[in-house]
């Protein structure tokens, strides 16, 4: 049973034979080189494999603590979601309130960061970079590594419509405002 495809070019019709799946060949018609897929029946389906409940329990703690660190940005901005620990109820000044929890170091997405601030900087939002560069130093240590990482990866962090040489400088700005 021959393969069914279309030109990517002049989408004209093209039926190759089976022995031809896998490989490139010409368009009969426009001489434009087309990839002629498998057929079907030799691709052959993968099955999914089963489910991990050790996985999923680990993917919902991220999720909540994306959650978390969610609401405490929100809160650092102004925002009306407040995640401080607070008993309900509790009423007047110190009434029957244990004390406070000792709060965790909130999660830092620190890719998702040093993007943030690179934007920031291209933006010259001044003010942004700062509260960035000021949540980045609560994990100094592993965002100085990671942005050392980027300077010296070839492909580096791309961002759209910015010279890779200003990106560095951003990078290398970033290293010198977490000393």
């Amino acid at each position: 049973m021959p393969i069914e495809i279309h030109c990517p070019a002049c989408s004209r019709g093209i039926r190759a034979p089976d022995d031809a799946g896998g490989k490139t060949g010409k368009c009969p018609y426009c001489g434009v080189s087309v990839y002629i897929p498998m057929p079907a029946s030799e691709s052959g389906d993968i099955p999914l494999a089963p489910v991990d409940p050790q996985v999923e329990r680990q993917r919902e703690k991220l999720r909540q603590e994306a959650v978390q660190y969610a609401a405490e940005v929100d809160h650092e901005q102004g925002g009306k979601y407040d995640v401080s620990p607070s008993p309900r109820g509790a009423r007047g000044a110190g009434a029957g309130k244990p004390p406070p929890a000792p709060r965790e170091e909130p999660i830092i997405d620190i890719p998702e960061q040093v993007k943030r601030f690179v934007l920031a900087m291209r933006d010259s939002d001044l003010a942004g970079a700062e509260r960035i560069v000021a949540r980045l130093k609560r994990r100094k240590d592993q965002t100085t590594e990671y942005v050392q990482g980027m300077l010296l990866d070839q492909m580096g962090l791309r961002i759209d419509r910015v010279p890779q040489a200003l990106v560095n400088g951003f990078l290398k700005n970033l290293l010198e405002r977490l000393e």
